[in-house]
């Protein structure tokens, strides 16, 4: 059954009503009529089954047919620092990343940082659509916290837990490395990846002195996405998050 994100709250008793913008998808995007059924979830550990009885332009109505829990999040919290890159590689960003159990995504404004203007509010509401859309095909119980963009020096402030950021230039300690000599699996990860052409020395240093460990993700040049989504399923992996 197809799986459809509703702001929490959507879905008390029995019947559910949902409005146009959910009629708009449910009919003519994902063509579902009355009679059939899909799941619903608000990101609560908590998903219903439910019955479409009427669908138009103006909203739908269903009615819960059975109430299941959701699948469990990961246990560590990887909070993803991602420095902005070009719209399509950005926005491939924050889809995989959601597909890999990444909890909250931060974008950030480093130099070498592609931005160009835009209306905060659009840009925003569509990278949102983004992750509830992947969260929705990969089967999570809720979509990753997405925060506006927010200057280096600040996103550096912010972070808690473990803090990692792979660099271009560092040779001597791995991403795998680092998380297999830790004394205990850490609940909370941060991970800052720099843009296309990579952070600048100064950047790095500045990550240093705020707490963060410098990892290689080794020989090769790769894409600021690439790196971004290799750390990421790294560290789930070394963590347990990834396969048995």
């Amino acid at each position: 059954m197809r799986r459809f994100y509703v702001e929490p709250g959507t879905v008390r008793g029995r019947q559910v009503s949902l409005g146009p913008e959910a009629a708009h998808r449910l009919a003519r995007v994902l063509r579902l009529r009355s009679g059939e059924h899909l799941v619903l979830f608000d990101g609560s550990g908590q998903e219903w089954e439910v019955e479409l009885k009427s669908v138009g332009a103006k909203g739908l109505t269903a009615v819960v047919v059975q109430e299941v829990p959701a699948p469990p999040e990961p246990r560590v919290h990887l909070t993803l620092l991602a420095c902005l890159l070009k719209e399509p590689r950005f926005e491939l960003l924050l889809e995989k990343a959601t597909e890999l159990g990444v909890a909250e995504i931060v974008p950030v404004v480093a130099r070498r940082s592609v931005v160009r203007p835009w209306k905060e509010g659009a840009k925003q509401e569509r990278w949102r659509r983004i992750v509830i859309e992947a969260t929705e095909q990969c089967e999570r119980a809720r979509p990753p916290e997405l925060h506006p963009p927010v200057p280096l020096p600040q996103a550096l402030r912010r972070a808690e837990g473990l803090r990692i950021v792979p660099w271009e230039e560092e040779r001597s300690q791995g991403l795998g490395q680092l998380l297999r000599g830790l004394r205990e699996p850490p609940r909370q990860v941060s991970l800052l990846v720099g843009p296309e052409g990579g952070l600048e020395p100064q950047e790095v240093e500045m990550a240093r002195q705020c707490g963060f460990a410098v990892v290689t993700l080794g020989p090769r040049i790769l894409r600021a996405e690439t790196a971004a989504l290799v750390a990421c399923a790294l560290v789930m992996h070394e963590l347990g998050e990834l396969g048995p």
